[in-house]
Formats: structure tokens, sequence, C-alpha cells
């Protein structure tokens, strides 16, 4: 049965044709009624419906208005109008909306009727059979900080159609075959990727929508390269891995867990099975990210680390002042940058006498450090944490790290408040707190020391250097 909502604001008309027609005969069930567009769409968002059959002229919402909205949200949603002689313009309008048919509400001939049945019943066989190949929609995601705010550009020379996701998402469902080239050639150089996206059709826009929003948080950075081509991208595939995935909570958990064994850095297998668990699972970019960040940040700051080659890492300092707006994140980029910390890390590791479980001691006493940099934690406390006794802890640190246990801590702190001065509003008070410091004249005198700046002189610097680099990133459209 073709399941259809009925919309028509005069009541006596509406239930004169809801009761007196023969709409089963033509395998026709009237499923719902409604009195003006607004609520056919409410009726519409809880309703699995195929055929709208609507008036045109009616208070609150327009049956235009309606058909309108329905063709963006439903676009495999039918339908037919109902309308006077006098709406014969509005017809026309309602058909180039993709309208099916259109009834005349004063010709009442029983014959006539049915006969429009008929055709509607004939014309939604058709269309259940009709092969459609559509060219595929269009996810335009911006890749480069300095992109060229090409979404704008194409709403001036395209007109409607671009609907705008995230702050840096924008989805156009038809583009044609011509257009999609077009775009998608242009793309790349106006620093976006182009995701052609498939099977998108039948769904509901809004629907659409949370899965495309879903795929570039979760599944595009993980895919993406400047190598990889042209994406395809189902959305048959989207719901798939919609329905399958696992709590963000609970996938960090293991992928942490396995990170902080350290395991991996002496087995190559076990860092190629990790990095298969990160592809297999696409957790949150952000708090990957965040966590790897800070021990890559760690090792960084180790004197012996460094000079073993340690890659330099976006949140440690650039030209005296930290880099704490990274570019967006691309697995190949990522798993290169572990691999050479990987490498480096083994390296070291060769060139002393420890054994692997006091080589892993040392690594995690950098993050029970980091974790517990607030309270302070003193030496004999991180050993004890890590199973070491004070005194042996104290020299594998200066052996692994190349510098004492409190010079070590010390250069973290630093390095901690110059982040969140950078990148937060926090008080000067707070932040040394949190960067272990119980008192703040102390802190601005040891943050001179080491930056050549007080905290809020140092803080005014970073702000004046963003907003220059966005206005020299700023582009006119």
């Amino acid at each position: 049965m073709i399941r259809t909502l009925f919309v028509e604001d005069e009541y006596f008309v509406r239930q004169g044709f809801v009761y007196s027609l023969p709409w089963e005969k033509f395998g026709i069930q009237i499923i719902g009624e409604a009195d003006n567009g607004e609520s056919a769409l409410e009726f519409l968002r809880d309703h699995e419906v195929d055929l709208l059959i609507t008036d045109l002229t009616m208070p609150v919402k327009s049956g235009l208005e309606l058909l309108h909205e329905a063709k963006l949200l439903y676009p495999s949603l039918s339908s037919v109008v109902l309308t006077c002689h006098r709406d014969f313009e509005f017809v026309q309008e309602a058909l180039r909306l993709g309208a099916l048919d259109y009834i005349v509400k004063t010709r009442l001939d029983t014959a006539e009727l049915e006969q429009s049945l008929h055709r509607i019943n004939e014309r939604m066989s058709e269309r259940k059979q009709e092969p459609r190949h559509p060219a595929p929609g269009l996810l335009l995601i911006r890749i480069a900080e300095t992109a060229v705010n090409l979404p704008e550009r194409m709403r001036l020379e395209s007109g409607p159609g671009l609907t705008r996701l995230e702050a840096d998402t924008w989805f156009m469902p038809e583009t044609g075959d011509l257009l999609l080239g077009k775009i998608t050639a242009e793309a790349a150089a106006a620093g976006w990727a182009a995701v052609h996206v498939t099977d998108h059709w039948n769904e509901d826009s809004r629907i659409v929508d949370e899965l495309l929003s879903g795929y570039r948080r979760h599944s595009f950075p993980y895919r993406w390269s400047p190598d990889a081509g042209t994406i395809t991208v189902s959305l048959l595939e989207l719901k798939r891995l919609h329905s399958g995935r696992q709590p963000a909570a609970a996938v960090m958990a293991e992928i942490r867990k396995s990170w902080h064994s350290c395991g991996w850095i002496f087995g190559e297998e076990l860092f190629g099975e990790w990095l298969e668990l990160v592809a297999q699972c696409e957790p949150p970019v952000r708090e990957l990210t965040a966590m790897t960040d800070a021990s890559l940040l760690g090792w960084r700051l180790s004197d012996s680390l460094q000079a073993s080659g340690m890659p330099a890492h976006g949140a440690l300092q650039t030209n005296g002042l930290p880099a704490y707006e990274p570019a967006a994140f691309s697995w190949d980029r990522w798993t290169r940058e572990l691999r050479l910390a990987r490498e480096c890390l083994q390296r070291r590791y060769h060139a002393l006498r420890y054994s692997k479980e006091v080589y892993t001691s040392a690594l995690k006493s950098l993050e029970m450090i980091r974790l517990h940099l607030k309270e302070g934690l003193s030496q004999g406390e991180v050993a004890r944490l890590v199973g070491l006794s004070r005194s042996y802890f104290s020299q594998v640190f200066k052996d692994i790290f190349g510098m004492s246990f409190n010079e070590y801590v010390k250069a973290l702190s630093i390095c901690t408040a110059q982040r969140m001065l950078a990148t937060t509003e926090h008080p000067i008070y707070w932040i040394a707190e949190q960067s272990g410091f119980q008192d703040e004249r102390y802190f601005s005198r040891v943050f001179r020391e080491h930056a050549g700046l007080l905290p809020s002189e140092y803080r005014f610097r970073c702000l004046a250097l963003r907003n220059a680099a966005v206005e020299s990133c700023s582009e006119p459209v």
C-alpha cells in the first residue's frame, strides 16, 4: 500500500476526500491528515510516508512551502497537489518541484477522480521501477588553515543547495556530473577535500547530515591523505559503521592501555597491531592526539632524547613562542611522526645497558610526572609508582633522559604553563598551580628566567602573533 498523508486546511473538503474516495482500490492508504504545512511536516517527522497529497493555498505554511521543505528533507517522497482552476500557476511550480500529478478540487465527478487515482498509482509504480543513478553528492572538508572560502564562493556562483554541517564541513546533495568534476578539481588547490557521497537520495536529510557529520569527526581523518585521490563514501556504509561503533570511552581505554604499556617500542609487530587497532576503531581524533602529543612532548623535553633525534613537535616552541595550533590531523603524518619517535626511543635504549623493564619504568615515570604535576610528586613517590627504589630510579632517570628528575620537572612545568598561557584565558595564579607552582611570584620569576618574558607578557605576545596569523590567512571572497 502507498502510505499517504492528506493535507487540506478546509475541514469538510478534507473529510470529503479522505472518506468518500476508494483509495484502497488503487493501493493507496491514508495514514494521516493535516490542516497546514507546518503540521504536515510534524507528521512527516514521526511517520514513514510514501505520498504527500496537499492543497496549495493554506495558512501558517502554504502547500508550495511544504513541497520545498519536503523535497529537501525527504528526497524520495512523492507528491500530488490539490488545486482550483485559479491556482494553475502554483500547479506549474509544484510540477517543477517534482509533483507527480494534480487533482482539481472543483471537479468532483467520481469517474474523473478515480481516473486520477489510477494515474497516481501508475506513476508511483513507474517511479519505483525507474533506475536512478544520480551524480554523487559532494562533502567539502577544509584541510588547510589558510584555505580559500570555497563554499561561500560556491554559494554566490551556484545559489542555494549547499548546507553547512560543521564549522569546516559543507554538503551539496545535488551536483550533476559537470559541476561535480569542476568542484572536485578546484577543491584541492583551494585547501579543501572533496568527498563524493553516494546512496543518500532516499534518506531523510537530517539522518544524512548526522551520518556525514559523524564521518567527518571519526572516519575522514583516518582515510584522507594528500595522495589518496578522490574519496567516495556510501551512506549505506556509514549506517553500518554507525550502528557497529563502540562507545568512544571503551575504545580509548583499550588504545590508551596498549600505548602506555610501551611494548610497541620494542616489537614491530606490536606496533603494527596497535596502529591497526586505532585505524579500525577510529577513536575521536582529539582524544587520540592529546594522548600521543602529551607523550611526544614529554620525550622531547629530555636532553638525551632530543640529542637522539626525537622529532620536534607542534606543541613545542618555534622562534621563541609556541605553535599551539597544529595542522589538521593526517593519518600519514601522524603515523610517520610516531615511527620516528619509536626509532629514537629504540636508539636510546640500545645505547644503554638497562633491561626493557627498567627502560619501560623510566618512560612510564614521565607519564606519572605529567599526570601529577599539580600535586608535585617527589622523586621517591614517582619511583615507588614505577616499582624502583629511589636511589636506583634517580640514577636511571639521569642516565636515560640526560637530566635530573628536578630539572625535568621544572622544564615540564614551564612548558605546561606556556601551553596554557597561549591557549586559555585562565588567570595566571591558576596556571601556576596547574603547573606545579604554589607561589605565583616564584612562578613568574622562574618563568621569566626561562622564557625571557613575564607570564602576562608571554600571553600578550602569543595573542598578538595569533591575531597576525589570522589576518594574514583571511582572504576576501
